[in-house]
């Protein structure tokens, strides 16, 4: 009897809004024993004895909406205990206690960012930065969580098959800002783009992509036909809630769907996870930067208000440095 499998994939962004820094997306890959169930599938459900969606149980995994895991002031660490975790997982070597697969920030762009050398290169924020990894959890309770995540998994034939965050640079996303009408659709583009390579090296089978629904957009046809010219998308649903669509072949059907707070589908909250820490890891990179040019400048966050605050102070700087805006700002 064959095994019928099937693939999830979970979409989101973090840093869509601000005009200084990269906008990530980011994209979490599974595969489940059973293709019948795809839509009802909750790994939620499944995974509850390694997995909460709070922040209150450290023995379990938190998680969720990314905008909960990270607070300035609490640091990196919520998002580092699943992000590492489940990193930790798709090492191939067996990981000795207390290794971490991603030891350090280049290490982590190398692993984790899609066609990271290529676009970071103009940002001169990236040319010889690096910070060790973890930042900010305390790397000795991730062996426990992995364990016990790993013993989950395989006694329920899940597999958690790989992580990716397209990481765009200001100067990158301007330049494909010239490409597409809106932001919106450079965002949709991009998120489709993504779920495409991640599942590329798989083998067929059914397959079901979740993505959290993009600046209020509820329709998505045309750009799905766009990357998947040989097939004819079907619309199911277009509506506020969420926007349906299938294609392909029966032993190979794909479903994207596009619903709003996409972070109750767990690969997407994970993939949340995976965009908000590597934008935060850039804004690191970016913050220190400024400050070896800057004397005493504040560290910024990217987003409108406080982004021109930052800008007005490096002003003079900028010149000096001979950087340009494209390298500097996104155009919105």
């Amino acid at each position: 009897v064959t095994l019928r499998m099937a693939y999830l994939i979970g979409i989101d962004e973090a840093g869509y809004g601000p005009f200084l820094g990269p906008l990530c997306i980011g994209a979490t890959l599974w595969q489940i024993p059973d293709s019948q169930h795809t839509n009802e599938f909750d790994l939620y459900d499944e995974l509850q004895d390694c997995v909460t969606t709070t922040l209150k149980d450290k023995s379990r995994i938190m998680v969720g909406d990314s905008k909960l895991a990270y607070k300035p002031k609490s640091g990196l660490q919520n998002l580092e205990r699943a992000v590492h975790t489940f990193t930790n997982l798709l090492s191939l070597q067996t990981n000795q206690a207390n290794t971490i697969t991603c030891p350090d920030f280049q290490s982590w762009m190398k692993a984790i960012g899609i066609r990271w050398q290529a676009w970071s290169d103009t940002s001169p924020w990236f040319k010889n930065y690096n910070c060790e990894l973890p930042v900010d959890v305390n790397k000795s309770i991730i062996p426990h969580l992995q364990t016990n995540l790993e013993t989950t998994l395989s006694a329920l034939g899940i597999k958690f098959l790989d992580a990716k965050v397209m990481c765009i640079p200001a100067a990158r996303f301007n330049y494909l800002l010239n490409s597409f009408p809106t932001k919106g659709a450079l965002l949709s583009h991009c998120s489709l783009e993504l779920a495409q390579s991640i599942v590329a090296n798989q083998p067929p089978a059914p397959l079901l992509v979740h993505c959290d629904k993009h600046g209020g957009r509820n329709r998505y046809s045309h750009l799905l036909q766009q990357l998947y010219p040989d097939y004819w998308i079907d619309i199911a649903e277009e509506s506020t809630a969420i926007s349906r669509y299938y294609f392909g072949p029966p032993d190979q059907r794909v479903q994207f769907r596009f619903v709003a707070k996409g972070e109750g589908f767990l690969p997407t909250a994970l993939a949340s996870m995976y965009a908000k820490y590597t934008r935060e890891l850039s804004m690191q990179a970016f913050n220190q930067y400024w400050q070896q040019h800057v004397k005493d400048i504040k560290p910024t966050a990217g987003y409108p208000q406080d982004a021109r605050r930052f800008r007005a102070e490096i002003e003079d700087q900028l010149q000096n440095l001979n950087i340009l805006e494209e390298v500097l700002w996104r155009r919105s």
